[in-house]
C-alpha cells in the first residue's frame, strides 16, 4: 500500500532527525542548526499522507494535518538556505565571509516564507487522492481527483521555488566543498535526490519525491557537521 511506503519514509525522517541532533550536540554550529530545523516536521509530513485515507474525507483531522504540515513546510525549508550561507561562511570560502552576503540569504529565505505563506492564505484546499492515500492540496489536478465529481483544475498550485533554490544551492556549495576540501557527499547524494525529484508526481503519487527529501537534508546535515568539525567556531581564510 502506498499510505505505507509514506509511514516508512516518516520513520526514515525520524532517524535522520535523531541522528541530526546527535551531531549537533557534538558539533554545535549556526549552520547545522538551520539545516535541522527543516527536518524537524519532515516526518509529519509523511504521517499525515500515510494516516490520511484511512480517516477520510469526513473528518476533519487530515484537514487541519494537512493545514499544519504546509504551514510548516513553508515557514521551516527556507532555514536551510540561510543554513547554506551559515555553512560556506564557516567553511572559510572568501565570497561568504561580508554581512551583507548572509544579509541577502536572510533576506531571500524571509521573502519566500512570506511569499509562500501569503498565496497559502489565500488559497483554498482540495482533497486529493492517489491510491489509498488522501491529502489536502491547492490544486485539483485529473490524476488526483477524489471521485467523478471532484472540480478538476480547481485552485492554483504553489509551486516550490524554494525547494528548487535550496537543491541548486546546495550542488553549489557542495561543488566548492568538493574541490576545496575533497569532501563530495553533499554534491552526490543532492544530485541523486534530484533523480527522485524529477520522477512524476502522475504516476507514483509524490512518493519518489518524498523518498529523495531525507536523502537530500541528510547530505546537507552532514555537510554542516563535517565543516563545523573541520573548523569549529573558527572559519579560515577564503
Amino acid at each position: 500500500m502506498l499510505s505505507l511506503a509514506f509511514l516508512v519514509i516518516a520513520v526514515i525522517d525520524m532517524a535522520v532527525l535523531v541522528w541530526a541532533i546527535g551531531l549537533y550536540r557534538k558539533y554545535p554550529s549556526t549552520g547545522l542548526l538551520l539545516a535541522i530545523i527543516p527536518i524537524t516536521l519532515l516526518w509529519f509530513d509523511n504521517v499525515t499522507i500515510g494516516i490520511g485515507g484511512y480517516f477520510g474525507q469526513e473528518s476533519d483531522l487530515p484537514l487541519n494535518l494537512n493545514r499544519v504540515r504546509f504551514v510548516a513546510h513553508y515557514v521551516a525549508l527556507p532555514m536551510s538556505i540561510i543554513g547554506v550561507g551559515a555553512i560556506a561562511r564557516q567553511a572559510g570560502f572568501a565570497w561568504a565571509q561580508p554581512k551583507i552576503v548572509m544579509g541577502a540569504f536572510c533576506v531571500l529565505a524571509t521573502w519566500f516564507i512570506g511569499h509562500d505563506l501569503w498565496l497559502f492564505y489565500n488559497a483554498d484546499l482540495y482533497p486529493s487522492c492517489f491510491a489509498d492515500t488522501l491529502r489536502y492540496t491547492t490544486h485539483v489536478a485529473e490524476y488526483t481527483a477524489c471521485g467523478e465529481d471532484a472540480p478538476i483544475g480547481a485552485g492554483t498550485p504553489i509551486f516550490p521555488y524554494p525547494a528548487i533554490t535550496l537543491s541548486i544551492m546546495l550542488i553549489a556549495l557542495g561543488i566548492m566543498l568538493w574541490v576545496r576540501f575533497n569532501w563530495k557527499w553533499l554534491t552526490l547524494c543532492s544530485v541523486f535526490a534530484l533523480g527522485f525529484f524529477g520522477v512524476p508526481y502522475a504516476s507514483t503519487g509524490g512518493i519518489f519525491s518524498n523518498a529523495g527529501e531525507p536523502i537530500i537534508t541528510g547530505a546537507m546535515v552532514a555537510a554542516a557537521a563535517y565543516v563545523s568539525k573541520r573548523f569549529g567556531n573558527h572559519a579560515s581564510a577564503g
